[in-house]
């Protein structure tokens, strides 16, 4: 980490200037319009040696736990000679070049989200390597992987009829989730997709449990003043409890403890959950 990453971290946040953060991490990583560019992070070049010398393992080998029309995440574990790690891979195809032509591809924007956050203390699935294929600055092919996070579960536990609905495990769950949206929310970024099967957990014992998050393509940091960015935060928290479907009194309660993680959001408790209710109550 360079002194000028350490630099940003440790400044107080300019909400004049909200994506340093994320800019100091795309420059990082060498991301550039015009070729391809490959980054992996330090301790793992036996990933990138596995990437490059055996790419079926990654297109072709492990399970796939997730499948759009443009996109493949295989979970899968690499042999012993690449260091026995097992990863989530998220391979994009049948990319629109022209879209990404002069602008960052999702990859790009999603492994900056991910060094940035953990520079802002989140808990994040590890990034190991991302990179783009391009050729004349046409986006050809885009790629992403994170260290599988092990014995870890998503939110949907939770949701009405889980089988964890109403332990002191959600209350956890609902009560560390919304400390880290409070703090993203303090630095004017807008996750975009707050929903509970983008934050995975476990146990810890005692009602307490570990958080990790993962998919943060489509976070972004925002230069807008405070009263324009009210509304991204009612969007964050709405989509967030619309799945969980919480009492009032459950809610209210939550919220209270986002406010404390940021108090600044120009809103006061009652206004807060009046809109977080309205909103999250409106069919998607």
């Amino acid at each position: 980490m360079t002194v000028i990453w350490r630099q940003a971290v440790s400044a107080e946040f300019d909400k004049s200037n909200p994506g340093c953060l994320k800019r100091h991490a795309l420059s990082e990583m060498g991301i550039r319009f015009r070729s391809s560019w490959f980054h992996v992070e330090p301790g793992f070049d036996l990933v990138k040696t596995a990437f490059f010398e055996a790419p079926e393992l990654f297109t072709s080998g492990g399970e796939v736990i997730w499948k759009t029309r443009n996109k493949v995440v295989r979970k899968l574990t690499l042999p012993a000679q690449y260091g026995s790690i097992t990863l989530a891979f998220k391979d994009y195809t049948c990319v629109k070049p022209l879209r990404y032509l002069l602008r960052c591809s999702k990859t790009a924007l999603e492994a900056a989200n991910y060094r940035a956050f953990a520079a802002l203390g989140i808990p994040m699935a590890k990034l190991l390597f991302a990179g783009d294929e391009r050729r004349h600055f046409h986006l050809k092919h885009s790629f992403l992987a994170t260290q599988f996070a092990e014995e870890y579960v998503d939110g949907r536990e939770f949701l009405p009829g889980g089988k964890l609905r109403g332990t002191p495990e959600q209350k956890a769950f609902i009560e560390r989730n919304l400390a880290f949206l409070g703090k993203l929310h303090s630095v004017h970024c807008f996750h975009k997709g707050a929903r509970v099967f983008n934050f995975l957990w476990k146990p810890l014992g005692n009602g307490e449990v570990d958080i990790v998050w993962i998919d943060v393509a489509s976070c972004r940091f925002l230069s807008v003043p405070d009263f324009v960015f009210r509304k991204y935060v009612v969007k964050d928290l709405a989509n967030f409890f619309r799945d969980l479907e919480p009492e009032d009194g459950e809610l209210r309660a939550a919220l209270n403890g986002y406010l404390e993680h940021n108090p600044r959001c120009g809103m006061t408790s009652d206004e807060l959950f009046r809109a977080v209710k309205a909103a999250a109550a409106r069919p998607r």
